[in-house]
């Protein structure tokens, strides 16, 4: 493992911003940070947590955390909250199977899964963020009109997803194959992550569908 992400790797879970789902007391500790009774905005598979810094700053009084099971990644989003002075923001160590051993039931009310890895082979299919055995724990965590949101480039990935919601008879809010063709995009349909702008510059079109459980 080179020098400087081993560094990181040991030193992220000392970061007054950064929680670890292997803590034993977490669902207090994440309660006591916010110190608040608020819902929950979740980043999935955050990396550099674009979206949850992005929208800690649009939205300064909503609790917002950005998940990664890489602590390396987390390392970098830590520090650019941090000098972002954002108290609304923390980042936790975790493995999407374990979000429903993390958060009380209803304690979510959105969920926002970013350009994740579509896992393009069938046999990795049960990989999905939005296969149904992730849209399971969502659901227990998520508040009655809760909503789970995908932006993505990958084709096969929103074609599946669509198929997964209707399949399901799922709420779907909104869908396009073409996000940025349409004027009228609320203030989080805007936020670009770092990928998102090199996809763009690529010439792929950017994908999002928001639905409900």
């Amino acid at each position: 493992m080179p020098r400087k992400k081993y560094k990181k790797i040991t030193e992220v879970r000392s970061f007054k911003n950064v929680f670890d789902y292997k803590n034993e007391n977490i669902k207090q500790e994440l309660l006591d940070y916010f110190a608040n009774d608020k819902h929950f905005t979740l980043e999935l598979g955050c990396g550099q947590a674009d979206y949850t810094i992005n929208m800690g700053l649009l939205y300064p009084h909503k609790n917002f955390i950005g998940i990664d099971r890489k602590p390396n990644r987390i390392w970098n989003a830590s520090k650019n909250a941090d000098k972002l002075k954002l108290k609304n923001v923390v980042f936790l160590i975790a493995y999407i199977e374990h979000l429903a051993d993390i958060f009380p039931g209803s304690s979510v009310e959105e969920i926002w899964i970013t350009f994740p890895d579509p896992y393009p082979r069938r046999s990795s299919m049960k990989k999905r963020l939005t296969h149904p055995r992730f849209l399971d724990i969502y659901k227990k965590i998520l508040i009655s009109d809760g909503i789970v949101n995908l932006k993505t480039d990958d084709t096969l990935l929103y074609d599946y997803t669509l198929e997964v919601i209707m399949k399901n008879n799922l709420r779907l809010l909104k869908e396009t194959n073409d996000l940025y063709s349409n004027t009228n995009l609320s203030d989080e349909e805007k936020i670009l992550t770092k990928y998102e702008k090199q996809h763009i510059e690529e010439g792929k079109k950017i994908k999002l569908i928001s639905f409900g459980l």
